[in-house]
């Protein structure tokens, strides 16, 4: 795959991921009201950085919930690496319709074995 085809796979393939990440998160913490925000870097097919909100309060529970979600992106092929001098831009998780269905996507249970 060149690296034209690259980025531009991971251009399509990043919104929909976080918007998995979102739900599987929202799902197993009912609790809090969470969303995610995401930056990447122009020409970069990875992430520039990565943001959970509505668990501000919590730095524990914050760590674990963010120590999963990293592996869970690089499981999928999608690290976080700010670079230094370059350019961002936001990425907004694709999420699904109210009332549409999200597939099991694993556990939270999974933070233990990190």
């Amino acid at each position: 795959m060149s690296r034209d085809q690259e980025l531009a796979r991971a251009r399509t393939q990043r919104p929909r991921v976080l918007g998995e990440l979102e739900a599987l998160l929202r799902a197993d913490n009912p609790d809090l009201n969470l969303f995610i925000s995401a930056r990447a870097h122009y020409g970069e097919a990875g992430l520039a950085h990565l943001h959970l909100y509505g668990v501000e309060g919590d730095r524990e529970r914050k760590s674990r919930l963010m120590k999963f979600a990293t592996a869970w992106l690089l499981e999928r092929g999608i690290s976080i690496e700010l670079q230094e001098g370059h350019d961002v831009y936001d990425i907004r998780p694709w999420r699904e319709a109210q009332g549409g269905r999200t597939q099991d996507m694993g556990s939270l249970d999974e933070l233990d074995e990190i």
